[in-house]
């Protein structure tokens, strides 16, 4: 019986109860029959291995209780919901990590000016079809990234730095401690550009945006989760790409093996709301859905779209404390202009000065391709 390090490391995964380095030793030397007077050699495979596996899967669980710590602390924490009037509220009160780019003058859309501005000026937030198509198919990412990686994500809404009040984060989501372990406490970044191509690195100011979010929330690690959302013309083209093996239909699923599904608009006096057919209905559930929900929401569908995946990028970024070391007087001063351009006479200076930037000729440098449409945050 060969001895393999990774049939050790599922033995020991799967022990119950309380076990030492000893007693796996010594069960292991008789499930592979080791005559401990004949072969050595195997008996300093088992050991090492034994030993190296055992103190990884110590400084693993470390690793999670402290994770599971840190969740645990921001669920405590009573937060307005995003996009609630009381959380853009707060957003004007502080510099969130969605516009830390603008900040600091690494924005294409938004100058500093502009966003001292946005947070001073009383004006209620207005979406463009780039950013409404990001809201409408960001809870079908996170339901994909849910199924990808077996975990569950939980919203959170603005939260400000413990100790810094001059900042604060909304991340997408955060991985709760019910599923795959590895993701404890994993931030999650959603992105679901309609146009904007697709890169294997993080755009610099996504990458700004969530090395804030981890520093607010105190967390390691973000995913930064790029989907691409189509909608299909109608039902006849949905029902036609489809994925089969061995000639067994997989309900709900595309020709690449990718989610489809159907989502409900809804309208309110005049705002958009978003109801979502779960993941891997057959076509008799997906208009069975699709009735009920028709029936019970008269006069508010404002329409039906079928919808696929075609592409995913996910790009691990972890935290940097030597970044947040060399950001936070940035930061800073932001906050203190921000308090100096609110005063009357101060803020008609902020809006002359954004005036003459716009009218002065300046020489426009090319965008790259990931810039040229992008989801624009709003501030």
């Amino acid at each position: 019986m060969k001895i393999i390090k990774k049939d050790i490391e599922e033995y020991i995964y799967n022990l119950e109860g309380e076990y030492d380095e000893d007693s796996i030793v010594s069960s292991l030397y008789s499930i592979y029959e080791i005559d401990i007077d004949q072969n050595r050699s195997n008996l300093y495979v088992i050991n090492h291995l034994v030993k190296d596996i055992l103190n990884y899967k110590r400084k693993m669980e470390t690793i999670y209780n402290d994770r599971r710590d840190k969740l645990n602390n921001l669920k405590l924490l009573e937060l307005p919901e995003q996009r609630s009037e009381e959380w853009y509220e707060m957003r004007k009160k502080r510099l969130t990590a969605s516009s830390l780019a603008a900040a600091i003058g690494k924005c294409h859309f938004t100058s500093r000016d502009e966003l001292i501005l946005s947070k001073i000026e009383d004006k209620p937030y207005e979406s463009n079809p780039i950013t409404e198509w990001g809201v409408k198919y960001e809870d079908v990412a996170i339901m994909f990234y849910e199924e990808l990686y077996n975990v569950k994500i939980l919203d959170f809404g603005l939260v400000p730095h413990p100790d810094f009040e001059a900042f604060g984060a909304s991340p997408d989501g955060i991985c709760d401690d019910t599923g795959n372990l590895d993701y404890i406490g994993r931030m999650v970044e959603i992105k679901c550009p309609p146009k904007r191509k697709f890169t294997k690195t993080v755009p610099e100011h996504y990458k700004l945006q969530v090395l804030g979010q981890l520093e607010v929330c105190d967390l390691d690690e973000c995913d930064f989760f790029q989907v691409k959302v189509e909608e299909y013309e109608n039902i006849e083209e949905y029902i036609n790409d489809y994925f089969e093996i061995e000639n067994q239909l997989i309900d709900g699923r595309t020709h690449l093996n990718y989610p489809k599904s159907v989502t409900m608009t809804y309208i309110d006096d005049g705002k958009l709301s978003y109801e979502y057919a779960p993941l891997n209905l057959s076509i008799p559930e997906i208009q069975a859905w699709i009735e009920d929900k028709q029936k019970k929401n008269m006069g508010r569908v404002h329409e039906v779209k079928f919808w696929k995946i075609t592409r995913y990028e996910c790009t691990l970024v972890k935290r940097d404390k030597l970044w947040w070391s060399n950001i936070i007087d940035s930061i800073l001063n932001f906050y203190n202009d921000m308090l100096h351009y609110k005063t009357d006479n101060n803020v008609e200076i902020l809006k002359s000065r954004i005036k003459d930037s716009k009218t002065r000729k300046k020489k426009v440098e090319p965008l790259e391709e990931h810039q040229l449409i992008s989801d624009e945050e709003d501030n």
